[in-house]
């Protein structure tokens, strides 16, 4: 069952996200929509493992996709998804520089 973005959780958007290969899924699409085979060319990982994550994602209601012939092409759902994973990078940035503790001085 494919969920709404009205239904989606905040908790379930940052859960999704924080899987790197989910989230460096989600960045690719955030340039554009592609087909399976883009994106698979785009990592150096086994087409099931995509395949799975992208599953998730759509399952999740983060991306959704459409047949185009041949191939199956997918997309960001939202333009407010784009906003929250920029938003999130820049929040995760900006902490990255004003972090002070020990293990960030070393």
């Amino acid at each position: 069952m494919q969920k709404t973005i009205e239904k989606i959780t905040d908790l379930s958007i940052y859960k999704m996200l924080s899987d790197n290969i989910r989230l460096r899924i989600m960045k690719l699409l955030m340039e554009r929509e592609r087909n399976v085979s883009d994106i698979i060319n785009a990592f150096s990982i086994d087409q099931p493992l995509i395949s799975h994550k992208l599953r998730e994602l759509r399952e999740n209601g983060l991306v959704v996709s459409y047949r185009s012939g041949r191939n199956i092409i997918y997309k960001i759902s939202s333009e407010s998804l784009i906003n929250i994973i920029k938003i999130t990078e820049n929040t995760g940035n900006k902490l990255d520089k004003t972090c002070n503790c020990a293990e960030c001085i070393e």
